[in-house]
């Protein structure tokens, strides 16, 4: 993945801005390799100066209501909540 995102990470080196306006992984993908896959993924943005967006906070892709059935929620207002997640993206 470092390969892929360093010609981004170069732009950025030369004073352009980039961000990467959709991160997310399919709610169906095994939680555990989800989370390792989001982790790199983040870790390396994070490495060089790009920002991130996910592709939603409340839904399949989110933070909350995401439908995964492989992780326990936190109730969270009416919601169910990914604390782990959440604690990941406010890491980066």
């Amino acid at each position: 993945m470092e390969s892929y995102f360093s010609p981004w990470g170069e732009l950025r080196r030369n004073g352009i801005g980039v961000h990467c306006g959709e991160t997310g992984c399919f709610n169906k993908t095994p939680y555990e390799v989800f989370f390792a896959w989001m982790e790199d993924v983040l870790d390396i943005l994070k490495s060089h100066d790009i920002g991130y967006a996910l592709w939603n906070f409340r839904g399949s892709f989110g933070v909350l209501d995401s439908g995964r059935t492989d992780i326990e929620y936190e109730e969270w207002r009416g919601h169910k909540l990914d604390r782990r997640l959440l604690n990941l993206l406010q890491r980066y």
